[in-house]
């Protein structure tokens, strides 16, 4: 059984009913909408697609909405481009004129006053590429070309270690980050976070919509973002590393040990980890994955991400259901493969919902458990016991659809909606009842039970643990 969680971006290629329905029975977890690129006509019709989804299934697919994010990006050009020939000069003015080979414009000029001599401007995503060579006195900077290109309108431009004088939320992105509020979103992911504060900024606007359950997964996607990791995290629900731009930011030959450093992190903080970008790029024209597209894929699981993504593969590409279930196939075996290091060195005292989830997980692993039950009023417990990545599936007893999707992130989570019970009896007499009907159980098979007792219905601290023998 799947333990790794696949998010599909939705696009022409898979937002109908009936494809849909297909890549959930193959393995998707949650249908991704990203504000980048979907209309407003796109964006209702993918909701409403996974409404059904969820209703033909009985799955708890949940909706995770993608911001756009800063953008630095040069201005209009004449004839619509120009040529960058290396070894020449151009200027990077703060007036919004019109690009040519000479000078062009930026969209945010205050963004120019962070530039410095010897910062490097990346241009298109890495194609093209200008060092600072001066400061001028109307505030622009001079560059020489290193690498020349074509360039076109309004393409987007990085500077590499460099933190730009730009706002993190956009008008559009405030726009964005509402629509998810009103809109059933279960995640939000926000684009290029490079601080702390780019989250308690997107924070502020859930607050206004009463969404503080609407879980934050930042994308880490610059230098930047990497150096102040440790602050994002903590007050992030969970980290995409997002390997496209972040690939044009670090050596490319770094990004697999980044990969592994933000996934050792997360689960250090208890967050979820997400990689994304690439992972089956070859199915977007093929029906079957690169030897390399799978080796990366296992690196992934194996190093303990709690999901994966895919991108163009599931939007555009023609294989959206085949490509699905090869991300299944190749999660599922490379979990079998994995090395569990589930005890941490806890640099300060760990509270009773931790210690018991410990415990939890260390009785079903010794014990060869068959599936660990979790009653949880509010998704805690389970993403407790999540991130110490048991060998065995969790079964969450939730009190509402909305908490079950909250967890479609979570390593080895599966969701059930369960009344609730008031008694302890009743609760572990229900959770028995539930294992069963999850998974086919035989005689002396062994299930772990956990949860807060008495059970109020209100959120309370896990305190028991029971084993139980079919």
């Amino acid at each position: 059984m799947k333990k790794t969680k696949i998010i599909c971006s939705i696009g022409p290629a898979s937002c109908n009913v009936e494809v849909m329905t297909e890549m959930v029975k193959a393995g998707m977890d949650v249908a991704r909408i990203n504000f980048s690129h979907a209309t407003e006509e796109e964006k209702r019709n993918v909701i409403n697609t996974v409404k059904k989804v969820r209703e033909i299934t009985g799955k708890n697919i949940a909706i995770l909405f993608d911001t756009k994010g800063p953008e630095f990006r040069n201005g209009m050009l004449e004839n619509d481009e120009i040529k960058l020939e290396e070894g020449k000069e151009i200027r990077v003015v703060k007036e919004n004129v019109i690009g040519t080979e000479e000078r062009i414009s930026v969209n945010h000029a205050s963004a120019i006053d962070s530039l410095k001599v010897g910062d490097v401007i990346l241009l298109e995503n890495g194609l093209m590429k200008i060092e600072v060579i001066s400061e001028d006195i109307d505030g622009g900077v001079t560059c020489k070309i290193i690498n020349g290109g074509i360039l076109g309108n309004k393409k987007s431009l990085s500077v590499p270690g460099v933190h730009l004088d730009i706002p993190f939320i956009s008008n559009q992105d405030k726009e964005d980050i509402t629509y998810a509020c009103l809109n059933d979103g279960d995640f939000l992911a926000l684009s290029f976070v490079s601080t702390k504060d780019d989250v308690l900024e997107a924070k502020e606007i859930l607050k206004q919509y009463n969404r503080e359950d609407l879980k934050i997964i930042s994308k880490i996607e610059s230098t930047t973002g990497i150096e102040n990791l440790d602050e994002i995290i903590e007050v992030s629900d969970g980290i995409m590393v997002a390997r496209g731009d972040l690939g044009v930011e670090v050596p490319m030959e770094e990004l697999p040990f980044l990969e592994k450093l933000m996934i050792q992190k997360c689960r250090e903080q208890g967050k979820v980890c997400v990689v994304a970008t690439e992972m089956l790029e070859s199915m977007k024209k093929s029906p079957r994955p690169t030897r390399a597209e799978v080796s990366d894929i296992a690196y992934a699981v194996t190093s303990g991400a709690d999901a994966v993504m895919l991108s163009g593969e599931t939007t555009t590409g023609k294989f959206p259901i085949e490509t699905v279930r090869h991300m299944a196939i190749i999660c599922e075996n490379a979990e079998s493969h994995r090395e569990n290091q589930m005890v941490f060195d806890y640099k300060k005292r760990i509270g009773l919902t931790q210690t018991i989830a410990n415990s939890v997980v260390a009785s079903a692993n010794m014990l060869d458990a068959k599936l660990i039950v979790a009653a949880t009023m509010s998704g805690f417990t389970a993403r407790k016991i999540s991130n110490l990545k048991p060998n065995c599936p969790i079964l969450a007893a939730c009190p509402n659809e909305s908490i079950c999707r909250s967890l479609a992130l979570n390593y080895g989570v599966y969701t059930k909606v369960v009344p609730v019970l008031s008694t302890t009896d009743e609760v572990l007499e229900q959770a028995t009842i539930q294992a069963k009907e999850f998974m086919p159980m035989q005689k002396k098979d062994v299930i772990v039970l956990t949860g807060g007792f008495p059970n109020t219905g209100v959120k309370k601290t896990t305190n028991l643990m029971k084993i139980e023998e079919i």
